[in-house]
């Protein structure tokens, strides 16, 4: 088998994200990796070559850089901060190739930290993912009260240190196989895969992100076939956080291994595991209509007092142009408008950080028009039942939506875990109860 060429799916911004097909067969893999991502050399290491192989004997593998990586054009950047938030980029990027290719649906291999956006491409995406492999992943990187498995402040900051110190002569190795340290020919390898893979900032940053996000409450939602992978002895990924994505997920099977090899090619065991699970794994017919959707509620504030001041047709005529700018722009933030009601509206979008951004963009427009807006984002599972969508999410949005004041944006902490790195600031708006609705939910505004 030759190695294959590199080529390039363009994004609808026209960015481009490179990415190699590998064999053949029925089956479709994705191999969605860390930061660390160069596909024109992982051919280089002839450990990694054998891992590629063995997974493309699978059936049709591809490989790719997400933007910011490797071959691939580098990350989209609007006024200074990131288009979209990290997780949800490398998850476009994921389907940008699928649909490049034809590929209705996949098997995603999440290596490491890419297992955080294939967690979140099956939930959001369910129709286009077959099964789920999270190899050495977790739902978070940092522990807390209630999620003690993770790393404390002192081990993040000393992985950026090590980072910006040490980027481009190895240093990976000692995280993600540290039995290769000594091979002289790895660390040559590993010093340019890393200087080609992404810049020493860049992976500081990504890295400082990452250790923000919280999967945990869309861990449920993931109902496919999915194998969790862990080490015993990973610095990287201490022991326990394995353990806890199958708690969580749904029907999710678990092999844990002893050692502390967790880069995918240093631990044949690994590709013996996956290769395993692949040969036995099909999604049910399914559930497919429940998905993860950050779910977006507006309303105008004073519209009984200016439709007095109005007159009928004069508010009539002023509710047309607002609802056209309501279409525009939630279209130009790739959102499905669901429901006008009344002077409000309810639309969905597979990204947080679009949803609160397409909040901002309207608020703009109607401020134009004289009109003043509230808004309300949650993420969480819905029930799509043809043009119309239902479940608690909805009715959670609703809520959050009515203790807005005008031109506030009010979110859930779901919306902030999952906008980590897209350059939205939120500050804490307090622990409310919301009516109907179970529980006490932190809330935050967008700054």
């Amino acid at each position: 088998m030759e190695v294959p060429p590199t080529q390039y799916a363009s994004a609808p911004s026209g960015a481009r994200v490179a990415y190699q097909v590998v064999g053949e067969g029925a089956r479709d893999i994705i191999l969605n990796t860390n930061w660390l991502s160069c596909i024109d050399l992982m051919w280089d290491e002839p450990r990694y070559e054998h891992c590629i192989r063995r997974l493309a004997s699978c059936g049709r593998l591809l490989l790719f850089d997400k933007r910011g990586t490797g071959a691939s054009d580098p990350l989209e950047i609007r006024d200074g901060d990131f288009e979209t938030s990290l997780l949800e980029q490398a998850s476009e990027d994921m389907l940008l190739v699928l649909d490049e290719v034809g590929s209705e649906r996949a098997t995603i291999v999440g290596a490491d930290t890419g297992g955080i956006a294939a967690m979140l491409v099956a939930a959001t995406h369910p129709e286009r993912v077959d099964a789920l492999v999270l190899q050495d992943s977790c739902a978070r990187f940092t522990n807390t009260d209630d999620y003690p498995w993770g790393l404390d402040g002192e081990g993040v900051t000393a992985i950026i240190e090590a980072v910006r110190e040490s980027w481009g002569t190895g240093i990976a190795l000692y995280a993600l196989a540290p039995s290769l340290v000594n091979d002289e020919s790895t660390v040559r390898w590993c010093g340019r895969y890393e200087r080609l893979s992404v810049s020493p900032t860049t992976m500081a940053a990504t890295f400082e992100d990452a250790a923000r996000i919280d999967m945990r409450a869309i861990l449920p939602l993931i109902r496919k076939p999915t194998l969790v992978l862990s080490h015993t002895e990973s610095a990287f990924i201490p022991q326990g956080q394995g353990q806890y994505l199958v708690d969580n997920i749904p029907g999710a099977r678990h092999v844990e291994l002893e050692g502390s090899d967790m880069w995918l090619f240093a631990d044949p065991r690994l590709i013996d595991e996956i290769v395993a699970f692949l040969g036995e794994s099909s999604a049910p017919p399914g559930d497919d209509h429940r998905v993860l959707a950050a779910v977006l509620f507006t309303d105008l504030v004073s519209s009984t007092s200016q439709l007095a001041e109005l007159g009928d047709r004069r508010w009539r005529d002023l509710l047309d142009t607002h609802d056209r700018v309501l279409s525009r722009i939630v279209n130009d933030h790739r959102g499905r408008l669901v429901d006008r009601a009344g002077d409000g509206m309810l639309a969905t979008f597979d990204s947080p950080a679009r949803a609160v951004r397409c909040a901002t963009a309207l608020a703009t427009e109607l401020q134009k028009l004289g009109l003043e807006m509230r808004a309300g984002v949650h993420a969480g599972e819905i029930e799509l039942r043809g043009d119309r969508v239902a479940g608690m999410a909805i009715h959670l949005a609703a809520r959050i939506m009515g203790l807005a004041n005008a031109r506030e944006v009010v979110v859930s902490r779901t919306v902030c875990d999952l906008s980590v790195g897209s350059g939205l600031a939120f500050r804490d708006y307090g622990i409310h109860e919301l009516k109907g609705i179970p529980g006490e939910w932190d809330l935050f505004i967008l700054e």
